[in-house]
């Protein structure tokens, strides 16, 4: 067990403390802080004594226990500034450390020392949960078991449900199950998601592999059908090509140059006949116009003509014969003219004859070149559909290998799929065992699990403490709660009632049961325990004469039983009286609020 004693607090400038430092050193026992207001006619009210029991509050929450405005928490008749120091000392089997708690307002500090080494974190939000970790309580728990606010704490049974149960936890320290249950929810949330994404994704590469295999059982039907159809093609194109190779044949390609070159002989011969013919009838023409020249002449002789057209002399009387003799030497002449234009027009009608011949044999070469030419490009066809088929061969065979890969890569495909499957299938189990596991952790720890257990176990010490605590308090009621912290109370006539149908002063009765029975529970928890205990206001509330004393052998058997150091607030004259330990007097004057010593005071 824990063991956390309380040792010293110094208070500076802290709501009515000033700058004169009070400080209080916690001595076992029952103790009482008490005094007196001089700024009021009443004396006794408002003099800062729940300073004390605040400033303790502040040094380990940072709060004070009415929850003040931490601008209004600093003395500021002096200034902004305030500190409280706590001293106190944490003992387990194994050792015992003593620690010190420094915090102050204006600047907002937080300093905690172990051992007077400085053990401070690296802000104040990390110190004040290694300050709750190191003592092991909440503030809630604190307040309501440790130090008791009584007139300004909503009493126990005048709480919600709701609070009740938080409050109930913190004392029997369930908690724990709290968070683990937000623990398992936010992992079960998580391990939920992480499930939802494995089964999506094995729902998808399944449906993947499924519709692999259908593919593969497709295209396998396609590939069949496809075969047949290349092997028909194939078989068709070795057909088709055998026959084109049929009509392959040896053309001699000088034909057409040894054609070309007698046609352009046969144009020479023409160019040449043409040449002779041009010349033959430029003669004609030329016998022509010497035809035409005699015939002009003949014409003129025995005219009136005095000269001889062919001699050019005068022509005389006696010049008949010459003539006669000269027109019968022109009429020969233009006879044989005739005769050689006749002999010159069959030589050229014979050219024209030959021309014809020589042109008809061009035409008929030119068409020997056409029928040449045509066969060459027949075949040229015919071999490029050759190479085409060819192609088409060599494209068949890889088309029919490509089938068979493809097969292949389905297979390795499927492999590798099944394969994602069956991993994705071990993840799956995996996580939904896990859930499973979850499931069964969530509902050991829930309520109707271990919880309920051992609120079950705990509630029956703490009837038994409740009982214990009524009775001494000499109440006339039984109260019992139940795993669901609903409480049952009984009154004196045997009947079931509501905790509000009692009397202010019975319902104190009940209250302080409740909180001396959660105390009691508290220390058997057997995490932590406190040697100290501190009540605001106890014997300043609706409890009368009878009540006090009953209260006061209560908290004196406390003291007894487990050597605490209790201190009672009160600014009753008459409570002085009950302190088996020290007095601590509080005097308040100008505002400021000092510690005097008791021995000093007038009691009057």
């Amino acid at each position: 067990m824990k063991q956390i004693f309380f040792e010293e607090v110094i208070i500076t400038n802290f709501l009515s403390v000033g700058n004169d430092e009070v400080r209080v050193k916690f001595t076992k026992g029952f103790n009482i802080i008490t005094g007196r207001n001089k700024d009021k006619e009443d004396r006794r009210n408002g003099v800062g004594k729940s300073t004390i029991a605040d400033s303790i509050n502040f040094a380990l929450f940072g709060s004070t226990l009415r929850e003040l405005k931490k601008e209004l928490i600093p003395n500021n008749l002096n200034n902004d500034t305030c500190s409280v120091s706590l001293s106190f000392t944490v003992a387990t089997p194994q050792k015992t450390d003593k620690y010190t708690i420094n915090r102050t307002l204006s600047p907002s500090k937080c300093y905690i020392f172990k051992n007077e080494e400085d053990i401070t974190r690296d802000s104040i939000i990390n110190t004040n949960e290694y300050i709750k970790d190191l003592i092991s309580c909440t503030e809630d728990v604190f307040q309501n078991c440790i130090i008791m606010t009584v007139n300004n704490t909503i009493p126990f049974m005048a709480k919600k449900k709701v609070e009740k149960r938080k409050f109930i936890e913190g004392i029997f320290n369930l908690e724990i199950f709290s968070n683990m249950i937000s623990m398992l929810r936010n992992d079960y949330n998580d391990t939920r998601k992480h499930f939802d994404i494995e089964s999506t994704s094995y729902d998808e590469t399944g449906a993947t592999l499924t519709n692999l295999n259908l593919q593969k059982e497709q295209v396998i039907t396609e590939r069949k059908g496809k075969l047949e159809k290349y092997k028909t093609r194939q078989e068709n194109n070795k057909r088709d090509l055998l026959e084109i190779k049929s009509q392959l044949k040896t053309i001699e390609k000088d034909a057409i140059e040894q054609n070309e070159q007698l046609i352009v002989k046969i144009e020479n011969k023409i160019k040449e006949l043409d040449s002779d013919k041009a010349e033959k009838q430029t003669h004609i023409g030329k016998i022509v116009g010497l035809q035409t020249q005699y015939e002009e002449m003949l014409s003129k002789i025995g005219t009136d003509e005095e000269v001889c057209p062919t001699c050019l002399r005068k022509i005389e009387v006696h010049d008949s014969d010459h003539i006669n003799k000269e027109k019968k030497i022109i009429e020969n002449q233009i006879s044989d003219y005739n005769d050689r234009i006749e002999s010159i027009t069959k030589e050229i009608n014979n050219i024209k004859n030959i021309q014809n011949k020589l042109y008809a044999g061009v035409n008929q070469t030119r068409q020997k070149i056409k029928t040449i030419s045509d066969e060459i490009n027949e075949q040229k066809l015919l071999k490029q559909k050759a190479k085409q088929m060819l192609e088409w061969q060599s494209q068949l065979k890889l088309d029919i290998k490509e089938l068979k890969t493809n097969d292949t890569n389905f297979d390795s495909m499927i492999k590798d799929y099944t394969g994602k499957v069956e991993d994705i299938k071990k993840k799956l189990d995996k996580v939904k065992n896990k859930l499973n596991m979850l499931d069964v952790v969530k509902y050991v720890v829930s309520e109707e699990g271990v919880k309920s257990y051992i609120v079950k176990k705990i509630l029956q010490v703490f009837n038994q403490k409740l009982a214990y605590y009524l009775k001494k308090m000499d109440s006339n009621c039984v109260c019992i709660f139940n795993e669901y912290f609903e409480e049952q109370i009984i009154n004196e006539k045997n009947k079931i009632c509501s905790y509000f149908n009692f009397s202010g002063a019975e319902r104190k009765n009940i209250d302080l049961a409740c909180l001396f029975a959660f105390m009691d529970i508290r220390r058997l928890q057997g995490d932590v325990s406190f040697n100290f205990s501190m009540y605001d206001e106890l014997f300043d509330s609706s409890l009368d004469e009878r009540g006090v004393d009953l209260v006061t052998n209560i908290l004196r058997e406390r003291v007894e039983k487990y050597n605490e150091c209790v201190y009672v607030i009160s600014h009753r004259k008459e409570s002085v009286k009950a302190a088996t330990g020290e007095v601590i007097y509080l005097e308040k004057s100008n505002g400021i609020t000092r510690k005097v010593d008791y021995t000093e005071i007038d009691n009057d």
